[in-house]
């Protein structure tokens, strides 16, 4: 057996194998994408009578019945994934007709230079109907909130693409059912009442904790940062921080994702350190798992976010059932029930970023992890930062090419300074708002939140300045594809290489 042909047998037994869930996502996620991309959409009975006719064929013709199993089974599975998104699809529609139409902001607005950028969505014959629409700057809206009830003019045009932006933005927005957008002035909007449910529910929650870090001492320049960094809520910056962040290689931290949530659950596991007897490990694991999953919710349950959630989830019911997890199967569970409840993430940058940063971490982080040794402990932990951005940046770097057009040169740095500093923050706000009630505390807490958050930006503005801090290179989906191609021919080369070294130590021995 070559060595390619043993990385390829390796490659199969190991990750499909013993992640058997991988396969399974795997199918769902071409279902999904069949449906997309066919010219001639089925209907699911015509779906299900040639899956069923090919894994007859498969069990007619195969002699080992165990693989005709498998074979059918993953035949299901693209046939769940085309039909979940035939149904999430019936479920939405195009704006209805009328001179007004009524319905609901169900975002934070976000300020722009004139105007508030509000996703509206409205309910006609039992179908969704999405927009964004853009309100103009004036006093009234500036208090339109998630959940408010407006009544607007009917102007809505068809998404048009963008010549600012590298990829196709009609497409982008069409994957998540949002097919028109409309300007709307002062004069073409009506404020009917506000709407309640969960998620306004969880945004009500969110304000009154910016009230109580207010209230405590913390700084308007210091709220506007902690909405973003903490809640995920970016509205309130402006594009000024955002472009330095970006700039900077740090916008990952205003984009609530995964960190934010492990954070989240290590300081909560810390916080519990004292719940240490085992027979009320249930009770420390289950405050741990709905900690993060309102914090899920608060934040406004992004793809990043509900994917950290599920795995933490997971590990947190694996450790109490003494149970051992594998990375790659929690993180295809986790892939497979978000797409589960919304088939087109598998089109959101959010989901794509998010997945492929923790994949190239997994693989890629062990071996960039002992390339190099240090021999103190601030060492160790410096190079353990450098080693997870250099994964990140392998995995992610031809999405962020495709869709951002930047190479954030000093984004190395930037991460070392940045992701303790996240840490820090995110801890001093949970002792605020935990302490709130003991105002000479929170006030000594806030204080160190103003400082560590003014020097946050501090830092992202100078290291800014520095010379060619952002590299533009627009790249096409195709070269972008590409890209990804290369990486798995380079893991497959490295893969051999590390079974030619198995072969050369059994033929030593």
């Amino acid at each position: 057996m070559t060595p390619f042909t043993a990385a390829l047998t390796n490659i199969r037994t190991t990750m499909l194998a013993k992640n058997p869930f991988v396969c399974v996502t795997i199918a769902f996620i071409c279902g999904i994408l069949f449906y997309t991309n066919s010219p001639i959409t089925l209907p699911p009975n015509a779906f299900v009578g040639i899956l069923s006719a090919y894994g007859i064929f498969c069990i007619a013709l195969s002699q080992q019945i165990a693989r005709a199993h498998i074979t059918l089974l993953i035949s299901w599975f693209v046939l769940a994934g085309y039909v979940n998104s035939v149904i999430h699809t019936h479920h939405y529609s195009t704006m209805p007709e009328g001179k007004y139409v009524q319905g609901t902001i169900v975002n934070s607005p976000e300020e722009k230079a004139k105007t508030y950028k509000c996703l509206f969505e409205t309910i006609e014959n039992r179908k969704a109907c999405k927009t964004v629409i853009y309100i103009q700057k004036d006093s009234s809206a500036k208090q339109l909130c998630y959940g408010d009830v407006i009544s607007v003019k009917n102007t809505f045009r068809e998404i048009e693409n963008s010549d600012k932006l590298p990829f196709d933005y009609k497409r982008f927005m069409n994957n998540q059912y949002i097919f028109s957008q409309a300007y709307v002035p002062t004069k073409n909007w009506i404020y009917i009442g506000h709407a309640n449910s969960i998620f306004s529910f969880c945004m009500n929650i969110r304000k009154q904790c910016l009230h109580k870090l207010h209230d405590s001492g913390t700084s308007e320049k210091t709220l506007k940062l902690i909405s973003a960094l903490t809640f995920g809520d970016k509205s309130l910056l402006d594009e000024e921080t955002k472009n330095n962040f970006q700039t900077a290689g740090a916008m990952h931290v205003l984009a609530v994702s995964g960190l934010h949530v492990g954070i989240i659950n290590g300081i909560l596991f810390f916080l519990l350190s004292f719940m240490r007897n085992r027979k009320i490990l249930w009770l420390k694991i289950l405050i741990c798992i709905l900690g993060i999953w309102t914090y899920a919710c608060i934040t406004g349950m992004s793809p990043s976010v509900q994917r950290a959630s599920i795995m933490c989830s997971l590990i947190s019911i694996a450790l109490l059932l003494q149970r051992r997890t594998s990375t790659y199967n929690t993180l295809a569970v986790a892939a497979f029930f978000s797409l589960l409840l919304s088939p087109n993430d598998i089109f959101s940058v959010s989901f794509q970023l998010s997945y492929a940063a923790v994949l190239s971490i997994v693989y890629f982080g062990q071996y960039i992890q002992k390339l190099y040794t240090p021999s103190t402990p601030i060492g160790s932990y410096v190079w353990g930062i450098v080693a997870v951005s250099l994964s990140v940046q392998i995995g992610t770097l031809p999405l962020t090419l495709y869709y951002f057009g930047i190479i954030p040169t000093y984004g190395l740095l930037t991460n070392i300074i940045v992701i303790p500093l996240a840490f820090v923050i995110l801890l001093c706000v949970i002792l605020v708002l935990t302490f709130s009630a003991i105002p000479f505390v929170a006030e000594q807490i806030a204080h160190i939140l103003n400082f560590v958050t003014d020097y946050l930006q501090d830092s992202i503005a100078d290291i800014t300045t520095f010379p060619h801090a952002q590299i533009d290179l627009n790249i096409t989906q195709t070269q972008s594809v590409a890209l990804y191609v290369g990486i798995g021919l380079f893991i497959l080369v490295l893969e051999s290489w590390r079974q030619l070294q198995i072969q050369k130590n059994l033929t030593r021995l």
